[in-house]
């Protein structure tokens, strides 16, 4: 793991952003599909970099030292709630 580790150090953020991408969808960003070893290599990348660098983990991530994240639903119903009326955007689909 720790060539693994030091490797994730000297990644870029940008790259990271494509690499998580890339896992999330099972595409590359030019629409190539991920073959199982690339998913799975990938997936070990982007898992080792959040280990070390993520400090606002998602609901459920990897966290900064390599602790599993997890929010619950009222704490995921409190971050993404409106703060007012004028936050939520309506959308006529009607027209």
């Amino acid at each position: 793991m720790s060539n693994l580790t030091e490797y994730a150090k000297n990644i870029s953020p940008s790259l990271y952003e494509q690499l998580k991408q890339a896992v999330e969808t099972g595409r590359w960003s030019d629409g190539r599909k991920l073959s199982e070893q690339q998913n799975a290599h990938s997936l070990q990348l982007v898992i080792a970099y959040q280990s070390l660098f993520n400090e606002q983990a998602d609901h459920f991530s990897v966290a900064k030292g390599g602790q599993i994240h997890m929010q619950n639903k009222k704490e995921l119903r409190e971050k993404f709630a409106p703060r007012s009326i004028s936050d939520i955007h309506f959308l006529d689909l009607e027209k």
